[in-house]
């Protein structure tokens, strides 16, 4: 069963056109999950517009009706005799071999993303390894890998206090030229990662079918306000830019193995260019960053024939969505556990008023420097 977000997600996305498999990345169901929530949909008779709407527990029980939601034992695999078949020297068998013998004594038991993620967490926990591989796609213009660099030196100078501040390195690449785009910030909150996307992509000038952020701690929380914050994030960035935010898997490191490669890259030819001196403000950092980036993206790498500039307008970009002449407008995401009993929320020294209907529910306050916008927990 799933959540009125990614119901709703689901169904917009294949109203939109886009593939199962796009909708399975983005939100990490299976088909059977899919064309479930999809059939249900239609059976409603009810006008999308209308469907998004309706109160999130009602939507939930048009795709999930509780009369077919009933417990069953599911018998759980020896994973300890998989394992050891898988291993044995000389074994061809697989693990999607070993799943379908195991249907065939339990019809009823788990479907193969199930039974192959249970098999894993069991390697892991028994042996210290993950056997799951994921080759990366290098696809030109598919993807914008995003991520901050680790290495945090104390670069800003205080001009009040004299005290020196850490900078955090806000990096991403594109496609298959590697393109490369940085920004300095004076830390790694929701605001400066979409501030930090949205400059990357008019740096680019064009869209990707997908975003790819770095599952950090602070951005994919269960359960949890930053849940709830980064999701409303996702969901404007691609209501905006007609994209899809696709985190890579957790255990999964090789899903975001292109930028990773470039993190460690720019830790060395743009930090250690970065603290040869210190600066006044990140203002002036950006100024040497965006030197710095330039002559990077403009030099040829040896053996490659190309700049990644050149072979960012060649090969990448063509295949990217154009920007347009709008720009996304940034706000600052705060999270309301509960609405209080005035009905009111206070932001910035001003108070702004709720319906009193959203009375000890969670809200979320959106504001830009000409407006406040306030969602409920499903950014409605």
């Amino acid at each position: 069963m799933h959540n009125y977000t990614t119901v709703i997600g689901v169904i917009r996305m294949r109203r939109s056109g886009f593939s199962v498999d796009d909708v399975r990345r983005r939100y990490g169901i299976g088909s059977s999950g899919i064309s479930l929530i999809m059939k249900r949909f239609k059976e409603s008779l009810i006008p999308f517009d209308e469907f998004e709407k309706l109160e999130p527990g009602k939507v939930e029980d048009i795709i999930y009706p509780k009369e077919n939601i009933r417990r069953k034992k599911t018998p759980l695999p020896d994973f300890q005799k998989i394992y050891e078949r898988i291993m044995e020297k000389g074994s061809k068998a697989n693990l999607f071999y070993l799943w379908t013998e195991y249907k065939e004594t339990n019809p009823e038991g788990y479907q193969y993303s199930q039974f192959a993620e249970y098999f894993n967490r069991y390697v892991e926990e028994h042996y210290a390894i993950r056997n799951v591989s994921m080759a990366v796609e290098r696809i030109p213009g598919e993807k914008v890998y995003i991520d901050w660099v680790g290495d945090k030196p104390e670069l800003i100078c205080d001009s009040r206090t004299g005290e020196m501040k850490k900078i955090h390195t806000f990096v991403t690449t594109v496609g298959v030229s590697n393109y490369m785009y940085a920004e300095i910030f004076e830390d790694e909150r929701i605001p400066n990662f979409v501030a930090g996307t949205v400059h990357a992509l008019e740096y680019y000038g064009a869209i990707p079918k997908y975003l790819v952020p770095d599952n950090a701690a602070t951005t994919i929380t269960k359960h949890s306000k930053d849940e709830l914050l980064v999701n409303s994030t996702y969901q404007d960035l691609e209501s905006f830019y007609d994209t899809i935010v696709l985190p890579p898997p957790p255990y999964k490191p090789k899903g975001k193995a292109t930028v990773e490669k470039y993190v460690d890259y720019l830790e060395t030819w743009l930090l250690e260019e970065l603290k040869k001196n210190s600066y006044s403000s990140c203002e002036a950092i950006n100024r040497k960053t965006r030197e710095i980036i330039q002559s990077l993206n403009d030099e040829v790498p040896k053996g490659y024939g190309l700049s990644r500039r050149q072979l960012f307008e060649k090969y990448d970009k063509p295949q990217m969505k154009a920007i347009g002449d709008r720009s996304f407008t940034l706000c600052d995401y705060v999270f309301c556990k509960h609405v209080n009993e005035n009905y009111h929320l206070f932001y910035d020294d001003h108070y702004y008023s709720v319906p009193y209907t959203y009375y000890n529910k969670s809200v979320i306050l959106k504001a830009t420097m000409y407006e406040i916008q306030i969602t409920d927990e499903n950014n409605r």
